[in-house]
């Protein structure tokens, strides 16, 4: 069977392609017959041909001399058939964002799945039915309505580009107020996080909305930063202080799967692996590598092992009072 379309460089039959060109020319102003023939690896007379047959289907190409082919303004595709998978990762994906978003939201998803679940014909339903049986994605974060209220409040002042002001709590130091510009609002692993433009700061910085407290929206609008996307945000950003630690064979392979946001790689070493982790400061990365025991042995820096040091020899004392 062909393979379908936007996938490897392999053709794909013409049902197939007709309905990839439609598709290409919702996506953009104009397109070249010149590029849809290479894109598809067919002849520019073959597009020539598709484009004639889609005109005759009633579908409106419009070709203008010098720039290519687009869609009449105002044509909208007729409503799509699912196939049992496609709708049931449809539905399994709505499922798992309902359970991470606020109430207004959860709504909408609501009654997205009820709109797609009244589009399917019957045999499909039973499939996706089947399907929801034995597979389902589990959210690891706990919704509780304090952190729905913030989520709520969050969003608004996104869209309506208005600055956050609240006080920060730090696991190390005293909580601070924040005023921020909010941009955009990342799930990871169940936590809620805000990337903000942080005006006390000066900097571009991420938030748990677990640790805010007195929030509040200003009567102050700002301008958006286009640089500043969801979809490039990093949550967390590594810092400047460098720390390698040595894990033993038997350790490593657990320490990899649970993870820490500052590990920016590894080495081989006669003794296990070498992890290089970046954190912002010594107290971020502290508890994570005493929470492995002697399992790890870090190398440098000097200033991290004085602190190990100290803190072990602290909570040996501490037992043996």
């Amino acid at each position: 069977m062909p393979t379908s379309w936007p996938g490897g460089r392999s053709r794909v039959n013409r049902t197939d392609r007709l309905l990839a060109i439609v598709l290409e020319l919702r996506a953009r102003h104009y397109t070249r017959a010149e590029d849809l023939a290479g894109q598809f690896e067919v002849s520019v007379r073959t597009i020539y041909r598709d484009v004639l047959a889609l005109c005759e289907a009633g579908v409106p190409v419009v070709s203008t001399p010098g720039y290519g082919y687009a869609l009449a303004p105002g044509y909208f595709l007729p409503p799509l058939m699912l196939t049992a998978d496609e709708a049931g990762m449809l539905l399994l994906g709505a499922a798992f964002v309902a359970e991470q978003v606020d109430a207004p939201y959860r709504g909408a998803v609501d009654q997205a799945r009820k709109k797609i679940d009244k589009l399917l014909p019957e045999p499909t339903r039973r499939e996706v039915e089947v399907l929801q049986d034995w597979l389902r994605f589990v959210g690891r974060g706990r919704r509780e309505p304090a952190l729905d209220a913030r989520l709520g409040l969050i969003r608004e002042a996104i869209q309506a580009h208005d600055v956050l002001q609240f006080t920060y709590q730090t696991r190390h130091g005293a909580p601070g107020t924040r005023q921020v510009e909010p941009h955009g609002l990342v799930c990871v692993d169940g936590r809620w996080i805000m990337g903000a433009y942080c005006r006390t700061r000066e900097a571009v910085r991420a938030f748990r909305l677990d640790r805010m407290d007195d929030l509040r929206r200003l009567d102050e609008r700002f301008t958006r930063r286009p640089e500043l996307s969801v979809r490039t945000f990093r949550p967390v950003i590594p810092g400047t202080l460098e720390v390698r630690a040595l894990f033993t064979p038997d350790t490593i392979r657990w320490a990899r799967e649970e993870g820490h946001y500052s590990v920016t790689g590894e080495e081989p070493h006669p003794e296990g692996t070498v992890l290089i982790l970046r954190p912002r400061e010594v107290a971020e990365v502290l508890p994570w590598l005493l929470s492995w025991g002697p399992g790890v042995r870090v190398l440098a820096p000097p200033a991290v092992q004085r602190q190990l040091a100290q803190t072990a020899r602290a909570v040996v004392a501490l037992y043996d009072a």
